[in-house]
């Protein structure tokens, strides 16, 4: 739980990063962030069953995904866009 808690920090802060420039991606990021918040609620609480437990570690896993998703999108994919320009304008050049 306490792995779950750490990650539900950083997800919560992530919408924050993203609002200037990827609004988006935030705006798709906080329904899942609200449920992970509510699961934590609901775990204190000590009402869950086996039915939500699993529920909220598929929204978990989600989460998971779709973070790593928008980072390649935000990161990785305009690096390679400047890789191949650069590599277009060396081929180019000799």
């Amino acid at each position: 739980m306490d792995v779950y808690v750490v990650y539900l920090f950083v997800a919560t802060a992530t919408p924050l990063f993203l609002w200037h420039d990827h609004r988006k991606l935030a705006l798709w990021q906080i329904p899942f962030i609200a449920i992970m918040w509510l699961y934590v609620a609901l775990f204190l609480a000590g009402d869950l069953n086996p039915l939500a437990h699993l529920l909220f570690n598929i929204v978990f896993v989600a989460n998971v995904v779709f973070a790593h998703v928008a980072a390649f999108k935000i990161y990785a994919i305009p690096f390679i866009r400047r890789e191949r320009e650069r590599r277009k304008i060396y081929r180019e050049s000799k």
